[in-house]
């Protein structure tokens, strides 16, 4: 399982995701993300959010779960590197 520490910077910047197009407000941050970082919609959450569900819908049959997880959480560092304030 994907362990997110709720810090909101995947979902402040979504501007670059097409499928996310129309959950974008206007400056890159989801309709959706509420003040204390969670998702108002979680449990109907898009597939692209769902980190478990991209896996077994798209990359199950390409690489184990671990090297998917293990992708996913250096995607999640790279995005905490170049958008959190020091």
């Amino acid at each position: 399982m994907f362990e997110c520490d709720k810090c909101g910077i995947c979902c402040k910047h979504i501007d670059s995701i097409p499928q996310l197009k129309d959950f974008d407000s206007g400056n890159g941050r989801c309709i959706h993300l509420l003040d204390n970082n969670l998702c108002e919609i979680y449990f109907e959450r898009p597939d692209i959010c769902n980190v478990e569900r991209m896996y077994e819908i798209y990359f199950k049959e390409s690489m184990s779960k671990e090297e998917y997880m293990r992708q996913n959480k250096l995607g999640c560092n790279e995005l905490k590197q170049k958008y959190k304030k020091a």
